[in-house]
């Protein structure tokens, strides 16, 4: 199944909206990423999380949900969102940092206004950023050597925690997973 791009690009920045400090507005995006999934026809399962992870969000306030998502992707390294975090040491990371910005930058991203103050390798600014690229060359390339690799430390991480964030980084592995798969 070849998915509209169009749709696949709102997908993955609605998916990176969602990846950021939640705000009022958080809700809402998570209907339209589930509406997009079933009209795409994404398997039952990536539905599922996403709707569980909009369950829990009806569970819990705004002050809550703010809290958790500091303390699970802001205070605890083992589920950080920058994912040159589960790849790279050091020198390494840094470099990997440039390139990624260079990339952005060479492609037009208007990478400030979009990461708000967060690294170039953070997972809501790259699916954003994924979301944005029209080249389908390089979003297979960026997703299958970086993004997907990391993400599934992260998802690996994230197995044993009773926390709304594990729907939703499960299912944007799986989605990620899927559709670099499905590229030819």
């Amino acid at each position: 199944m070849v998915i509209n791009k169009v749709m696949e690009g709102a997908l993955y920045t609605n998916l990176g909206v969602l990846l950021k400090y939640p705000r009022e507005d958080i809700r809402p995006k998570v209907d339209e990423c589930m509406a997009i999934l079933s009209s795409c026809q994404y398997p039952e399962e990536i539905v599922s999380e996403i709707k569980n992870f909009r369950k829990d969000l009806e569970r819990l306030s705004m002050d809550s949900l703010q809290e958790l998502y500091s303390y699970t992707f802001e205070l605890t390294s083992e589920t950080t969102l920058d994912m040159g975090y589960y790849l790279y040491d050091g020198f390494k990371r840094a470099r990997n940092l440039l390139t990624i910005k260079s990339m952005y930058r060479e492609r037009g991203f208007p990478f400030e206004e979009v990461a708000e103050g967060e690294l170039p390798d953070n997972l809501s600014v790259t699916l954003q950023f994924i979301g944005f690229l029209n080249d389908e060359e390089l979003r297979k390339d960026f997703t299958k050597s970086f993004v997907i690799q990391a993400l599934e430390k992260l998802n690996r991480n994230f197995q044993t925690k009773k926390n709304a964030y594990r729907h939703l980084i499960n299912a944007v592995y799986r989605i990620l997973d899927k559709d670099v798969k499905e590229v030819k």
